[in-house]
């Protein structure tokens, strides 16, 4: 994936340092790429980039056009997991904890093991930002049936949905930008 990326994409909107692209959020299998443009689905179908784009969730009556089910779930193409939505707004709190605002109001959120019904009844857009902009941590509560020593037991499971603390990265007084725990510069940018 980051080959395809940075082989393709990148060079495409003319390098990191263009103003043009940049990098949002990244995980072990995702990113979101923030691109400048004023026809971004004329730049993803032009003959540089239409051979490494996963078309098969966009709209298939809005481009009926862009749909090649040959080409779906093709390994080392990319796929906006958004379909023909745009993201307007993303709130990343740490790894696998975000939410992203749409452009038709949609949210599509990840809280690494928090249930699906609880990260729609209570994980709001605003949830997220208390998190990342106030410090605050984010819990959620559920009741679960556990087995020990062949006895059920029901209990009370409190879990952090959302934090912006993270142990694994260096996060400057600006509360956005971020190193590699450990990198050389970060002394330097103190």
């Amino acid at each position: 994936m980051a080959e395809t990326l940075w082989d393709n994409l990148v060079p495409y909107y003319g390098g990191p340092l263009s103003g043009r692209i940049y990098l949002a959020y990244s995980d072990t299998d995702s990113v979101f790429i923030k691109i400048f443009t004023k026809d971004l689905v004329g730049n993803l179908t032009s003959p540089t980039l239409r051979p490494i784009i996963d078309f098969s969730n966009w709209d298939p009556i809005k481009y009926p056009h862009l749909i090649n089910s040959q080409k779906k779930n093709e390994f080392g193409r990319l796929k906006n997991e958004l379909g023909s939505d745009t993201f307007i707004e993303l709130i990343a709190a740490s790894p696998k904890c975000y939410c992203v605002v749409t452009q038709n109001e949609k949210l599509k959120k990840a809280a690494k093991g928090t249930s699906k019904h609880l990260m729609k009844k209570y994980l709001t857009a605003e949830r997220f930002k208390e998190a990342v902009f106030e410090g605050r941590v984010i819990k959620t509560t559920t009741n679960a049936i556990r087995s020990l020593k062949l006895k059920l037991y029901t209990m009370e499971v409190v879990r952090i949905a959302i934090s912006g603390v993270s142990d694994k990265v260096y996060i400057f007084d600006d509360g956005i930008t971020t190193l590699p725990l450990g990198h050389y510069k970060i002394e330097e940018m103190k």
